[in-house]
């Protein structure tokens, strides 16, 4: 059984959908939700195996949900518009749908769908048999990954950007946070540098980051706080952090806010 949740603010795209993964009996629609902020407080109990996400939506874009999305849901873009596809790719979307969505097409999908699900089975049943000679050489290549220096606040750095040939450069004090996506980050700067894209994990992040300045926040960011000058607690649902001047405003669902809550002792 493959459990899928549909995210569209148009009701009858959503019943269209639904409608089409009807013809495959594998497939349960756990729920149906119109916005990205439904979708958050949906996949706080409920962790699908796919869910099929709009991009387009009035108030937020559907690519801003894939923070809160586990790594083990698969992701399929169903959207009118063809200019996201190269984004939605670079973000390991399994699949990127165009409406009106293709019955055949959508056959591709699934297909897709149980052969990703049925890798992740195999490579969890691998590592649950792990070898002691295995468990030795990941215990050897952590204790390298610790040993890696930590970086200083005048420090610069210098990382691939996601789809380029060009590296991105900046001084390690100028970073306000970072958010996971899963192999990518973004990464906001303070200034005009904006918010850049990097091909690299929060936690290899998380190894070389001065952790008396940068304090992680939940599972998907990580902030520099003495660079917060605002802090709008909006809802329980919501909160929206501000940095210096220039740098691209982070908002943060309910258990991040609690954890940056915590850590400032508020």
């Amino acid at each position: 059984m493959l459990t899928a949740l549909i995210v569209d603010d148009e009701p009858l795209a959503r019943e269209r959908m639904r409608s089409l993964l009807a013809n495959f009996p594998e497939v349960v629609v756990q729920g149906m939700v119109g916005s990205s902020s439904e979708a958050r407080l949906f996949l706080e109990t409920q962790t699908p195996d796919v869910i099929f996400l709009d991009i387009e939506m009035p108030k937020e874009s559907g690519l801003n949900l894939l923070k809160s999305v586990a790594d083990r849901t698969k992701v399929v873009f169903v959207t009118a518009w063809e200019k996201y596809a190269v984004q939605a790719f670079e973000l390991e979307a399994l699949d990127y749908l165009v409406k009106p969505v293709d019955p055949e097409r959508l056959t591709e999908t699934i297909v897709r769908l149980r052969k990703q699900l049925a890798i992740h089975a195999n490579q969890t049943n691998l590592v649950d048999d792990e070898s002691a000679e295995n468990e030795a050489l990941k215990a050897e290549a952590t204790a390298a990954t610790q040993r890696l220096p930590t970086l200083s606040l005048e420090d610069t750095i210098c990382v691939p950007l996601a789809g380029k040939t060009t590296s991105g450069i900046l001084r390690v004090g100028d970073i306000c946070w970072l958010e996971s996506l899963r192999n990518y980050t973004r990464v906001a700067i303070k200034g005009t540098a904006g918010v850049i894209l990097f091909r690299r994990r929060l936690s290899d992040w998380e190894q070389v980051l001065p952790n008396d300045q940068f304090q992680r926040v939940g599972r998907s960011y990580i902030i520099q706080l003495s660079l917060i000058e605002q802090i709008e607690w909006s809802s329980r649902y919501e909160t929206k952090v501000f940095f210096s001047p220039g740098a691209e405003p982070l908002e943060l669902g309910r258990l991040p806010a609690a954890r940056l809550k915590e850590l400032l002792s508020f």
